[in-house]
């Protein structure tokens, strides 16, 4: 495998913008986007994780189902909304990063938190009007693609104004109800836009994409949106990298391209491709490090017949991909027999470098260990292990979602000592 330069051919389609009148501007690299303040992704998937565990809680409980009535005025269409399809976050309205999953208020400025409901929608990615938005998956009627899973958030307008939203049910003039509609959620569109592998940014800011392109290596930039941005105000050297994640060649500045920044590369197509980026983003001093390994078609279609469809390509997927729908067991080797499957896929994860697939298996251990608590505890007194899984598990998550494979293994042996203490360690990927 060589790394050197060459000129990248026209950029392709953008993957569509944030057409909502409501939606943020288009950013400029290096500064954040003004409107509704979001958290990072990672934070979305955590919810929606522990949503759906307490489905049959809140049913139970006596929470609304069947659809959201359009046109209801009141806040039990926002808790019947996340009850059904979607999730609930509350977030600071000038702190982005912070959020809570009741009401609150703001540790850092007291302002009372707003709330946000949250919902998964498939969209076609080289629309850019948006006009295909879906609650089920499909495909694009324009290119005959598959629809392609995103995050939005769910907004209110009046039909007499309807480019003004609301994040709560309104009675509009009249006293007409206002309808429910969804827009893009800033961080929640995770999609690859050409074939490679897609991280998010340290400086929440940005995301990038790492592909490998007619005998080249590229980045591709996108603002919190996914939207692309000139690579012009970035910088980013690239090496070769072994099958741990070591050198194995010396750095190359990649050279501006149209739409990205590039390098020549020679790989080997039946064999995986490994490259370390490290990258200047605007306002930040220091390189961020980013992990990109690329499979050959015959390891994709192993991987897919083992685990399902996560691992389909090379942009990672959703699903669970062969585990059991998430579900507290009733006894104690149950319940550590389900932690041991998710640490499985943990590892396969790691070792088929997937980071930003992570977030599936690594917090649904945590649930897991952390109903084992409840039920367990007072007997075994399991909390140094557990509170060991919880931490690793939001590393994961963190350092996956980033595509840094060092920190994702100092996670991994923070998650892998609860396992041991736990009893629940694997001792082996499988």
């Amino acid at each position: 495998m060589t790394v050197g330069a060459v000129r990248l051919p026209e950029a392709g389609p953008d993957g569509g913008g944030l057409v909502d009148s409501g939606a943020p501007a288009a950013a400029s690299p290096g500064r954040r986007p003004s409107g509704p303040m979001i958290p990072r992704l990672c934070s979305f998937r955590a919810l929606a994780l522990g949503t759906a565990l307490l489905a049959p809680v809140l049913a139970a409980a006596g929470a609304a189902s069947g659809p959201p009535q359009e046109g209801t005025t009141d806040a039990d269409a926002v808790r019947q909304e996340a009850a059904d399809d979607g999730y609930t976050v509350f977030l600071c309205p000038m702190h982005r990063d912070y959020q809570s999953a009741e009401p609150a208020r703001c540790a850092l400025c007291g302002m009372p938190l707003v709330r946000r409901t949250l919902v998964t929608r498939y969209v076609c990615l080289a629309d850019e009007t948006d006009a295909v938005v879906s609650e089920s998956p499909g495909t694009c009627p324009a290119t005959g693609e598959p629809l392609a899973p995103t995050t939005r958030e769910v907004v209110w307008y009046c039909p007499e104004d309807p480019e003004r939203l609301f994040v709560e049910p309104q009675t509009c003039e009249g006293g007409a109800s206002s309808r429910r509609t969804t827009r893009q959620a800033e961080h929640g569109d995770h999609n690859p836009r050409h074939g490679g592998v897609l991280f998010m940014a340290p400086d929440g800011v940005h995301h990038l994409e790492g592909a490998l392109e007619d005998g080249a290596f590229r980045l591709w930039f996108y603002d919190s949106f996914t939207r692309p941005l000139a690579p012009a105000p970035f910088a980013a050297r690239v090496v070769e990298a072994d099958d741990r994640g070591a050198a194995a060649s010396e750095p190359v500045a990649l050279a501006l391209g149209d739409g990205a920044l590039e390098t020549a590369v020679t790989t080997d197509p039946e064999a995986r491709a490994s490259f370390t980026a490290f990258v200047r983003f605007p306002d930040r001093e220091e390189e961020d490090r980013f992990d990109f390994v690329f499979l050959p078609e015959a390891e994709r279609a192993r991987l897919a017949a083992r685990f399902g469809a996560e691992f389909g390509g090379e942009s990672g997927g959703e699903g669970g991909g062969g585990l059991p729908e998430l579900r507290v067991p009733e006894s104690r080797k149950e319940i550590l027999a389900a932690i041991r499957a998710r640490d499985r896929r943990v590892q396969n994860l790691i070792a088929a470098g997937r980071w930003a697939d992570l977030f599936i298996p690594a917090l649904e251990a945590k649930t897991l260990a952390l109903a084992y608590g409840d039920r367990f505890g007072s007997e075994e007194r399991p909390w140094v292990a557990i509170k060991r899984i919880v931490r690793g598990a939001w590393l994961l998550d963190l350092h996956g979602d980033a595509g840094d494979r060092t920190r994702v293994e100092e996670a991994y042996r923070i998650f892998a000592e609860g396992m041991s203490g736990l009893g629940a360690g694997s001792g082996g990927g499988g």
